[in-house]
């Protein structure tokens, strides 16, 4: 093939190459509709989950009328905590915290503004708790989109960071502590004359490793979910029984129409000094078999557990909770509970009826560890259908034109015979709407259509080159 010839054949090659490529890059978009605004589909949208590492409840039954009267568990704390919650509007929140003494006492001086006005703003802000992120949306005054909580020195107290965001789509929320001792470094008491052994355990009935918690909540167009975790470091009571840990999780959603739940407890292994054991509703059950030649230190650890009764305490696990209705869904994981109760508190009441009782029948502390709950809740919006597919109502003289209606005898304001400028056309004609741009062109993306077209053009283009170089190559015709 001579060098005429070649040049031909190249630049045919090229044209065809070129132009479907020129086309492909130069093609408009294909059309896309705008995704829909998050809760844009729902109505009465109500979504919370919630992740307690260690929440301590203080139980003092007949001590006040407050809260379950039978239990008295007046007062609460959850230490870390976090929180996160979606509404209707959209609105959404999160709260974040090492340490959550319930709504009331965190909100105190909010709660003081609301029942009166001239309370002090100072005061106010000073009762409210300090220790906590917090986020929202929209944006309020004093809680941004987004916040964090990280004190001087949070290291050596064994405070992680916790943080909080907030956005029309959702929020999350995250916290995490290390090395706590919920009930603090007190002396084991009762435990401890009853079990020479618990005295090793340096005075603090319950420690816990580092602990996490994070929840999460999502609003889409047309449905909203939650869900809740978390993490129990390893886990160690009266020094004699340890628990490597605790996991727990809680899911739920709602899409209008039905609601979902799933929930998650994972207990890691348990030792009650040295034996093997395991934790049911039950209480504490020490492994059946020999492990790790574990027979010897039976007798000790079947002590432990009597001196644990004895005392008033124990070991269980709280069965998970939760339920469907239509919509409607909520689920708690369970926890692992450390309880102790001392029912030899006088009962002052019935010795001196006449005199007011200000102490309670009986004392106790549950220790729940590891509790993750969730909750979503939402209704569909009706559909009010497309307002440009009906065609507009009939007039007539009869009827009112510019909302004045013409008196029964003729007076009143009548429209002219000329007709009034921008009057609704007749009946049966519907309005002129501009239709949308194609997506499609003979059938065919946008995109594949225009490389389609160029690739044939390219032919055409390319055509006289190619019997040039044909011509010249059959025809044999000298240069």
């Amino acid at each position: 093939m001579r060098p005429r010839q070649k040049a031909a054949v190249a630049l045919a090659i090229t044209v065809i190459a070129a132009a479907p490529t020129a086309a492909l890059w130069a093609a408009p978009a294909t059309a896309t509709a705008p995704a829909a605004a998050p809760g844009s589909q729902l109505a009465g949208i109500n979504a919370d989950a919630t992740a307690t590492g260690i929440q301590v409840a203080l139980l003092t039954p007949g001590l006040l009328p407050l809260g379950n009267s039978t239990v008295g568990n007046v007062v609460d704390v959850s230490a870390p905590y976090a929180n996160s919650t979606v509404g209707t509007g959209p609105t959404t929140a999160g709260i974040a915290t090492p340490a959550w003494p319930g709504s009331a006492l965190a909100n105190a001086g909010s709660l003081a503004e609301t029942f009166s006005s001239n309370f002090p703003v100072a005061l106010a802000k000073a009762l409210n708790d300090p220790v906590l992120a917090r986020s929202t949306y929209p944006a309020q005054l004093n809680v941004k989109e987004s916040g964090t909580f990280a004190p001087p020195g949070a290291a050596q107290a064994g405070i992680g960071t916790s943080a909080t965001q907030s956005s029309a789509s959702g929020t999350s929320a995250n916290s995490e502590l290390t090395d706590l001792v919920p009930l603090g470094s007190t002396p084991l008491s009762a435990l401890t004359k009853t079990l020479p052994l618990a005295k090793s355990a340096g005075g603090a009935l319950i420690e816990v490793g580092s602990t996490t918690t994070s929840s999460v909540a999502h609003l889409h167009a047309a449905s909203v979910s939650t869900a809740a975790e978390t993490h129990v470091g390893t886990i160690t009571i009266a020094g004699l029984i340890r628990i490597a840990g605790i996991s727990s999780s809680a899911a739920t959603s709602s899409n209008g129409k039905v609601g979902t739940r799933s929930s998650d407890l994972r207990v890691g292994d348990v030792t009650v000094a040295g034996v093997p054991a395991s934790i049911g509703p039950k209480g504490i059950s020490l492994a059946s078999k020999n492990v790790g030649g574990s027979t010897g230190l039976i007798p000790i650890a079947n002590t432990v557990l009597s001196a644990l009764n004895v005392a008033g305490i124990s070991i269980h696990t709280i069965a998970p909770t939760g339920h469907v209705t239509g919509s409607a869904a909520t689920v708690t994981s369970g926890a692992v509970q450390v309880a102790f109760q001392d029912n030899a508190i006088p009962n002052l009441g019935a010795l001196l009826p006449q005199v007011p009782n200000f102490l309670p029948n009986s004392l106790g502390v549950h220790v729940n560890l590891g509790l993750s709950q969730a909750d979503a809740d939402t209704t569909v919006l009706p559909s009010t259908g497309n307002p440009l597919s009906a065609p507009p109502p009939a007039t007539s003289p009869s009827q009112p034109v510019g909302g004045v209606v013409p008196p029964s005898g003729g007076g009143g304001v009548v429209p002219p015979s000329g007709g009034v400028s921008g009057a609704v056309p007749p009946a049966g004609t519907p309005p002129i709407i501009a239709s949308p741009a194609a997506n499609v062109v003979f059938g065919l993306p946008v995109r594949i259509a225009w490389v389609v077209a160029a690739f044939l053009l390219s032919l055409l283009a390319a055509g006289p080159l190619l019997a040039y170089a044909n011509w010249q190559l059959l025809r044999g015709r000298p240069s």
